[in-house]
């Protein structure tokens, strides 16, 4: 999610990567030769004789995975959840911060202007009599 976040945000041009994608083509055929050599060792293994055909050991009845989960992560794995944490806070603003341009006509907030403002200065109470009904 936040690797997405960050491609949203930076204005990529789209032109440009296309112009040099055969220049990469020969790592992608071999990233695909990978894949497929993994995937026809995985079939050979399992024609050696592994056993697919039993399941894993039945769990109690009143087991839950959250529960599990939130238990691993918060005693076995807290620092790690809490490094993982900060880590992804300061990558937010720092794809934030890359993309915040000043741009000219922008219109800006001051403040320090809007809380500096009397009452005074922004409403005007006037008495008038009332008018009769027609």
């Amino acid at each position: 999610m936040l690797f997405l976040f960050v491609v949203m945000m930076l204005d990529i041009n789209i032109e440009e990567l296309k112009a040099g994608y055969t220049r990469y083509a020969w790592l992608g055929w071999l990233v695909t030769a990978i894949v497929i050599a993994e995937i026809v060792g995985v079939i050979i293994q399992r024609r050696l004789g592994l056993d697919v055909t039993r399941g894993a050991a039945p769990l109690p009845p009143n087991y839950s995975n959250a529960t599990e989960l939130g238990t691993a992560l918060f005693t076995r794995y807290a620092y790690a959840v809490e490094l993982a944490a900060m880590l992804l806070l300061v990558a937010i603003i720092a794809a934030i911060s890359l993309t915040l341009r000043r741009r000219r006509g922008l219109k800006l907030q001051d403040i320090a202007a809007q809380v500096a403002v009397r009452a005074e200065d922004r409403v005007r109470l006037v008495k008038m009599k009332s008018e009769p009904r027609p």
